[in-house]
């Protein structure tokens, strides 16, 4: 095979340097495409990888909202039942203080 070669590069004359040429030329090309897909493919790795990390974020920052307010409205609703009890103490305060006015008129 090399005898083949070798022929062809002493009798090929022009053509063969010049198909050598495209194929060396060639190669590069598919170096340098090769080099910038690589490029590019890190590039959208690191984008996704940023907006994973600012959705995670995001999801993290939501559940930390929605545990406050659960706990406000759970306190909320707490004090809601004191006031509640307190009112109803009141009420009932009131209601034997009238009642005493009514005894004594």
């Amino acid at each position: 095979m090399e005898q083949d070669i070798l022929h062809l590069f002493m009798n090929g004359g022009a053509n063969v340097a010049f198909a050598a040429f495209l194929w060396h030329q060639n190669r590069e090309q598919q170096t340098r495409a090769d080099e910038r897909e690589a490029r590019q493919e890190a590039k959208e790795k690191e984008l996704r990888d940023r907006y994973d990390k600012v959705i995670a974020d995001l999801q993290v920052r939501e559940d930390q909202m929605r545990n406050e307010i659960k706990k406000e409205i759970n306190d909320l609703d707490k004090r809601m039942t004191v006031l509640e009890a307190s009112v109803q103490n009141v009420v009932r305060i009131v209601e034997e203080i009238k009642q005493r006015f009514v005894t004594v008129r």
